[in-house]
Parts: structure tokens; C-alpha cells; sequence
């Protein structure tokens, strides 16, 4: 299983790799640099838009790239 993840930081991608082989084999994470159109350092509502906006350019990005 091919899973997208929308950053390139090495300790989140790893998180995330740990996560999904607790319940699945044979994945495959990629981190694909996206915008998340919020500061660098997001507080209180930013978070919640910044991470929204991460999975909406994240699909942009798969769909254009047939992912």
C-alpha cells in the first residue's frame, strides 16, 4: 500500500510509517512537500486550517502526478 504524507520531515514520516504498520504490511510511505498556506508556526485555529489545507493541496498534488 502506497500511502502520501504531506511533509517532508523525516520524524513525522516515520510516525506515520510506525503507525500503519501496527494494522498493515507492505507499505510504502512518500512525504510530498506541501503548502499548508499558514505561518511556519501555526496557533489555534491556524493548526486546524494549515492541516485541512495540507490534505486538500495533498490530493491536488496525487491527483495531477496520477498517484
Amino acid at each position: 500500500m502506497k500511502i502520501l504524507i504531506g511533509t517532508k520531515n523525516p520524524g513525522k514520516i516515520e510516525g506515520a510509517r510506525k503507525a500503519f504498520e501496527r494494522y498493515f504490511s507492505n507499505i510504502e510511505i512518500e512525504g510530498i512537500a506541501v503548502d499548508s498556506e499558514v505561518s511556519d508556526q501555526p496557533v489555534n485555529s491556524e493548526i486546524i486550517i494549515g492541516a485541512k489545507n495540507r490534505i486538500l493541496n495533498l490530493k491536488k498534488y496525487a491527483k495531477e502526478n496520477k498517484l
